[in-house]
C-alpha cells in the first residue's frame, strides 16, 4: 500500500509558517505596546515629581522666574501625557486586533491538524484491513494446500 500522504499537507504548512510569521509580528507589536506605556509611566513619574516639588515650595520663597517655568511646564506635561495615553491605547487596540487574526490562524492550522489525524486513522484502517485480508488469504491457501495434500494421500 502506498504511504500515507495528506492532501492538504501543503495548506497545513502554510498555515504553520503564517501562524510563526504573525507570532513574531504580535511579539513586535507587543514590545511597541510596552515602550509606550513605559515612556507613558515616566511622564506620569515625572509630572508627580514636578508636582510634589512645586508643594513642597508652595509655602517658601522662591524665585519667581523658577515657579513660572514649573507652572508653565504643568499644563505641557499632562497635554504629552495625553497624547501618550492615546498612542498606548491605539497599540494597545492594534495589538488585540492583531492577537485575534493570530486566532483565526490557528484556529484553521488546528483544523487541519485534526483533518490530517482523521484521514491518517482513516489510512491506518485500511492498511490493517488489507493486512488482515492478506493474513486470510495465505491462510486459506494453506489451508487448501494442507487440504489437497492429505486428500491426494
Amino acid at each position: 500500500m502506498k504511504p500515507f500522504k495528506f492532501k492538504l499537507q501543503t495548506s497545513l504548512d502554510l498555515r504553520k509558517r503564517q501562524e510563526d510569521m504573525q507570532k513574531l509580528e504580535l511579539a513586535a507589536l507587543t514590545k511597541e505596546f510596552q515602550n509606550k506605556l513605559a515612556v507613558l509611566v515616566e511622564m506620569r513619574q515625572q509630572l508627580k515629581q514636578l508636582q510634589d516639588e512645586l508643594r513642597y515650595h508652595q509655602g517658601q520663597v522662591i524665585d519667581l522666574s523658577q515657579f513660572k517655568i514649573w507652572q508653565e511646564f504643568v499644563p505641557v506635561m499632562n497635554k504629552k501625557i495625553m497624547v501618550q495615553e492615546s498612542l498606548v491605547e491605539e497599540s494597545r487596540q492594534a495589538m488585540e486586533q492583531f492577537r485575534e487574526v493570530l486566532l483565526e490562524t490557528v484556529k484553521a492550522r488546528k483544523i487541519l491538524e485534526k483533518l490530517m489525524v482523521r484521514y491518517y486513522e482513516e489510512y491506518k484502517r485500511e492498511v490493517l484491513r488489507e493486512e488482515q485480508k492478506q493474513i486470510d488469504e495465505m491462510a486459506t491457501n494453506a489451508y487448501l494446500r494442507n487440504h489437497d495434500l492429505a486428500g491426494g494421500l
